[in-house]
């Protein structure tokens, strides 16, 4: 896996960004489907603990399980992904 230089910020501040982005739009659609998070960690057998994590940016995602939450949503990766 390709290694960061930690003497660029900048990056970090990107990636944060851009999580966010996943986040909150994961957030948003979550609660308009009206699902809690424990319905959530039912669905996927994600810990409940990771998810309220995930949901405050505390903590990463990797791309499987970004397609593991769109499919329980029911909605298209791209649209959580989407600015």
């Amino acid at each position: 896996m390709p290694r960061r230089k930690r003497d660029e910020p900048h990056l970090s501040d990107a990636i944060l960004r851009e999580r966010m982005i996943f986040v909150n739009n994961f957030r948003n659609i979550r609660k308009e489907a009206k699902l809690t998070q424990k319905e959530i960690r039912n669905r996927t057998g994600f810990a409940q603990s990771w998810i309220s994590e995930l949901e405050t940016g505390k903590s990463t995602i990797n791309i499987d399980n970004m397609i593991i939450l769109a499919h329980t949503l029911d909605t298209p990766l791209w649209k959580l992904l989407k600015p």
